[in-house]
């Protein structure tokens, strides 16, 4: 029964709680960054299904007002029209909630026929929208001021076909 005694008391001594704290203490950063790293990655996942899902809203807008919507997008203008730099930006960043920082950028990629190179909003021609934002992860935010960031980004494009 001594022997059983001796066996837990030196389970238990000071030097085993005090190795023990040294090795929590060594582990707990590591066990921290790691964990903050799983939340990082879920957040930048989720983060650019947003944009993908907000960059196809933008597209289907673009693709409903196209030459011939209400208000009517035009390709052909020096300048910017209400369709194209107001009204697509505005409707992908409503739709990419949460995701701050947001750039949209809508374009009409040239459609090839046979004679020359046309870019238009009619039927037919392609729409694409690129939208990105910056991602901060954790450690680098709280530790290093946001030093170190990746651009996340989501892209669509669709064919007018109304």
């Amino acid at each position: 029964m001594s022997g059983l005694l001796r066996f837990f008391r030196d389970q238990n001594s000071e030097e085993q709680r005090g190795q023990s704290l040294v090795e929590f203490a060594l582990l707990l950063p590591l066990m921290l960054l790691i964990i903050t790293g799983l939340f990082d990655v879920a957040r930048a996942v989720w983060e650019e299904n947003t944009l993908a899902y907000a960059a196809r809203e933008g597209t289907r807008y673009a693709i409903v007002h196209g030459s011939y919507g209400s208000p009517a997008a035009d390709t052909t203008d020096v300048g910017c029209d209400q369709v194209i730099c107001v009204n697509i930006p505005n409707v992908v960043r409503q739709a990419a909630i949460g995701v701050p920082n947001i750039t949209v950028v809508v374009d009409y990629p040239t459609k090839y026929q046979p004679a020359n190179v046309v870019k238009c909003a009619d039927r037919g021609c392609p729409v694409s929208v690129t939208v990105s934002a910056p991602f901060v992860p954790l450690p680098s935010q709280y530790l290093l001021n946001g030093a170190f960031q990746i651009t996340l980004k989501g892209g669509s494009q669709l064919v007018i076909q109304r």
